[in-house]
């Protein structure tokens, strides 16, 4: 993890250094091994520790991995810009934007946070879940609704599959290098698909058939 950057700080400096030792190992073994893969035992060495060290911060690797889970979501949380009433095209670019550098600062983490969500999103405080991504997502959709940039007509449900779908398949593409880094140089691309995605305007009439004899 780059050390000068704020937004996905799970490494919280106020721990004890084998606590954060241990946190940066868990994130390098649960990203190449998963979870099921992991084993405490294997955790403790990545973080040059024992396992009783371990167990003196953590009851076993399903908290740690709650851990991360909370402390990479609340610097996702929090780097995401606030929805005002601002033309709707600029808070996109500048949502898109703060995404787009998350996966340049720790593509790792960020992959963590998308491919365990279901696992432990349910176990998040309820105060904390009421501040969900797709919660920020609804908002500004609410306000290019409002603005007449957003098609009032789809489903709200669609139009976020559609944008958060994107964003994800693009994390997973970085990661396999099948798009070149950094992602933030895609901002303009990723902004031109999510408007036109989410677009009010009318669609083109379809081609008239030829008749058949």
């Amino acid at each position: 993890m780059k050390q000068d950057t704020p937004c996905l700080t799970y490494l919280n400096p106020d721990d004890a250094p084998g606590k954060r030792a241990i946190v940066a190992a868990a994130l390098d073994l649960f990203a190449s091994k998963g979870i099921e893969g992991t084993s405490v035992r294997a955790i403790a060495a990545a973080a040059g520790l024992t396992n009783p060290a371990l167990f003196r911060h953590f009851p076993g690797k399903e908290a740690l991995g709650l851990y991360l889970f909370e402390r990479i979501f609340r610097g996702f949380r929090s780097s995401l810009p606030a929805v005002n009433e601002s033309p709707f095209a600029d808070q996109l670019h500048a949502t898109l934007a703060a995404y787009l550098r998350i996966f340049d600062e720790d593509l790792q983490a960020a992959l963590f946070l998308q491919e365990t969500l279901r696992r432990f999103w349910p176990q998040l405080p309820a105060t904390l879940r009421r501040q969900s991504l797709i919660a920020h997502f609804h908002a500004l959709l609410d306000v290019g609704v409002a603005q007449g940039v957003v098609d009032a007509n789809e489903d709200p449900k669609l139009l976020l599959a559609a944008v958060l779908g994107l964003l994800g398949q693009f994390a997973r593409q970085l990661n396999f290098n099948e798009i070149p880094s950094p992602a933030i140089s895609h901002l303009e691309a990723v902004h031109r698909l999510v408007l036109r995605s989410l677009s009010a305007q009318p669609a083109m009439p379809p081609s008239p058939r030829r008749a058949t004899r």
